[in-house]
């Protein structure tokens, strides 16, 4: 089993018989808001390859920029908490909008030619996701390992919400794979 901590808590998924454990912990790790925007490069050679921009670190409304990532003609830029709620709250093109102003606010306005939308993110309006990547509310980090715990043997838990260490990560996610499919292969082996 591996799904957003907020279907399991809102009980958009449920179990029978009840796993009130288990919806209590997914309760205590909700998905944050962390969205992700791509723009298109027209004149890539005017930007350094893997280069960062960062907002204004003195307000919480600013994104981060990943300049050319691997050397590639775009922009990645990540928006999250609040200001990115509200920004998919504002509708499609909301937040490559901000991106671009942003980014034009740091480069000059002779370089919102070269910049178009490609893609974002908006996960918390996504009914399959409802979030981004987990966080433990205060007091809460133990839920970690009450969501991995497997059930009877026969139900196996994985995903980065149950990563003791590295949660809110893909590596975390794909570690507790193995620790979900080694938990599989033994409980197989008892049998």
């Amino acid at each position: 089993m591996t799904v957003p901590t907020n279907l399991i808590a809102d009980e958009a998924i449920r179990f029978w018989p009840a796993l009130q454990a288990k919806v209590d912990a997914a309760a205590g790790l909700p998905l944050g808001v962390d969205d992700k925007v791509t723009l298109a490069l027209s004149e890539p050679e005017a930007l350094p390859k893997d280069g960062n921009l960062r907002g204004l670190t003195m307000r919480t409304e600013m994104g981060t920029y990943h300049l050319r990532p691997f050397g590639q003609p775009c922009i990645e830029g990540f928006f999250g908490g609040r200001y990115a709620k509200a920004l998919e709250d504002a509708g499609d093109g909301a937040i490559a909008a901000a991106s671009i102003d942003e980014v034009v606010s740091f480069l000059g306005n002779d370089f919102r030619r070269k910049l178009a939308p490609l893609c974002e993110s908006r996960w918390t309006r996504d009914p399959f996701a409802r979030g981004s990547y987990s966080h433990a509310l205060p007091g809460h980090a133990g839920d970690r390992a009450i969501l991995a715990a497997p059930v009877d043997g026969r139900l196996f838990f994985a995903g980065e919400a149950t990563s003791p260490e590295f949660f809110s990560t893909a590596h975390g996610a794909r570690d507790s794979g193995e620790r979900a499919a080694n938990e599989v292969l033994a409980a197989i082996g008892k049998r």
